[in-house]
């Protein structure tokens, strides 16, 4: 992934790579190679909270005791400490039985790792904030994950994405638990669809991604992504012509080569476009044993 270090007035450091002081140590030689340490930089953005970006914060924060800057829907994560990993660690258990996966074989082992974030500002949607002394616009696109945001300088043209536009690949719209409090799950594909066409609206100029080169004409791109995501969906139906699947065989045909506990990756795949097929009355759902089945409509 990408790590952003801008100048201007001010110097801001824009993601912070993986956890672990290998990744820590890598960024911190890349920035002495051109003399930037640090406590050279005045704050932290975080694009959104999956761990290749934020990874880092908690070892940066240690040395330079730097604030950072945080979409407002982190703060469970952030604030809620085991009990909030364990209530996130028991939903992808129940959403994997849900799949007919087997969770010995297809969950990936996580231990709880405690981590402190000190000075951390939350912020939403229409905020400003301010990278190399300029002030960006905030805008909130949740799909990839719920905390995603951009950060927009629309008079000159620069839009920093992180991973919500991505050149090289379609981007996955991941399956994540409710919020605290909340009994039904996010539709990530459905918001991430939303999201890339409120995209469609603003002046991005030139977009720096979390991954790959950056590029100009988000607005093509939206639009081959949107595609992408239809032409899934009649892939799906074509599945479920032979007979009523659950999420996992549905996952087994359309990527045979997923194993492991990669095959995550697929599952929330194939969740979000059902997701979107039942908002489209395209498929409808019954639960068998603790496991649910998509049937065609029509």
């Amino acid at each position: 992934m990408v790590v952003y270090a801008v100048l201007g007035e001010t110097a801001t450091l824009i993601d912070t790579g993986n956890p672990g002081e290998k990744s820590f140590y890598q960024l911190k030689s890349l920035l002495y190679d051109h003399n930037l340490n640090f406590k050279d930089f005045d704050h932290i953005i975080v694009t959104h909270m999956h761990t290749d970006h934020c990874g880092g914060v908690s070892l940066i924060q240690q040395e330079a005791g730097l604030p950072v800057y945080v979409h407002e829907l982190a703060r469970p994560v952030i604030t809620g400490g085991e009990p909030e990993f364990n209530r996130i660690n028991q939903f992808f258990n129940d959403f994997l039985r849900e799949c007919g996966a087997d969770r010995s074989v297809h969950q990936h082992a996580r231990k709880y790792k405690e981590e402190t974030w000190r000075d951390v500002h939350f912020v939403s949607e229409g905020d400003d904030v301010y990278i190399g002394g300029r002030p960006y616009s905030v805008m909130h696109v949740p799909g990839h994950s719920q905390t995603d945001i951009l950060l927009i300088d629309e008079q000159k043209g620069i839009t920093f994405v992180g991973d919500h536009i991505i050149p090289e690949l379609a981007v996955n719209a991941f399956i994540e638990p409710p919020l605290p409090g909340n009994n039904h799950r996010p539709a990530p594909l459905i918001q991430y669809r939303e999201s890339l066409i409120r995209s469609k609206g603003r002046h991005f100029g030139t977009c720096y991604s979390g991954h790959g080169k950056p590029f100009t004409q988000h607005i093509e791109l939206i639009n081959k992504r949107l595609t992408q995501q239809d032409a899934r969906c009649q892939q799906i139906r074509l599945v479920l012509k032979e007979r009523d699947k659950n999420v996992y065989e549905i996952c087994q045909e359309v990527y045979p080569h997923l194993k492991g506990g990669i095959v995550f990756l697929g599952l929330s795949q194939i969740q979000g476009h059902l997701d979107l097929m039942e908002a489209r009355n395209e498929v409808m759902k019954e639960e068998q044993d603790s496991i649910v089945y998509y049937k065609l409509i029509g």
